[in-house]
């Protein structure tokens, strides 16, 4: 039995060096092939590890920032309050003064309108006889006998008043009437000699019934 076991051992192939090479490239393959999951594996996790604490990190920042924010606006509301509570106060001890009554100034006013009145001169009696003298003349030569007397007549008539229109034509005036709403709301007209340098709307003052623009 014993002769037999050794016959057969003696007798078993042994494995070639290209085979022994084989398998021991196949062994060191998969412990790489291991080694390399397990790094990779870790990195994962690691990485995750990090995301995870920049995570509660950004979260632990916001947090604050927005705690930060809360606390201003509070310190705001408290600090706009108590300016109000304080200016309350304040108005409450000193009330603001009286409006001052405002002073109406009698002779102060506006001007309404300015408007431009002519006014015939007074005869003096001197157009009425030249006229009349001048108007006879030009009747006289009209007509014989009681016609020319008529005539004569009509014309010392009609030249008298002719002249007489003639006179007070010639010595025409002209003035201006300044209509000023008072202050007092009195409306009052002012007539001038020469001509104003005033409008519609200026502010105005008497003095010593003239009126002189403010």
């Amino acid at each position: 039995m014993l002769a037999a076991i050794t016959f057969i051992t003696a007798c078993s192939p042994k494995p070639s060096s290209e085979e022994n090479a084989a398998q021991t490239k196949t062994v060191v393959e998969q412990a790489v092939a291991e080694a390399k999951q397990e790094m990779l594996a870790e990195q994962a996790a690691e990485k995750a590890k990090q995301e995870a604490d920049s995570a509660a990190k950004a979260a632990d920042k916001a947090k604050k920032e927005a705690a930060a924010a809360e606390a201003k606006r509070a310190r705001i509301a408290e600090q706009r309050a108590a300016a109000a509570n304080a200016s309350t106060k304040e108005s409450s001890l000193n009330p603001p003064p009286p409006p001052m009554k405002r002073i109406v100034c009698s002779n102060c006013g506006v001007v309404i309108s300015v408007t431009e009145v002519e006014t015939e001169g007074k005869g003096s009696g001197l157009g009425v006889v030249g006229g009349g003298v001048v108007g006879g003349l030009l009747g006289n030569q009209v007509g014989q006998g009681t016609g020319r007397d008529l005539a004569t007549i009509a014309g010392a008539v009609g030249g008298a008043i002719a002249g007489n229109k003639i006179e007070k034509k010639a010595k025409m005036t002209k003035s201006y009437d300044i209509a000023v709403k008072m202050e007092t709301g009195e409306e009052r007209i002012f007539r001038q000699a020469t001509l104003p340098n005033l409008a519609g709307g200026d502010a105005v003052k008497i003095e010593n019934e003239v009126v002189v623009k403010q």
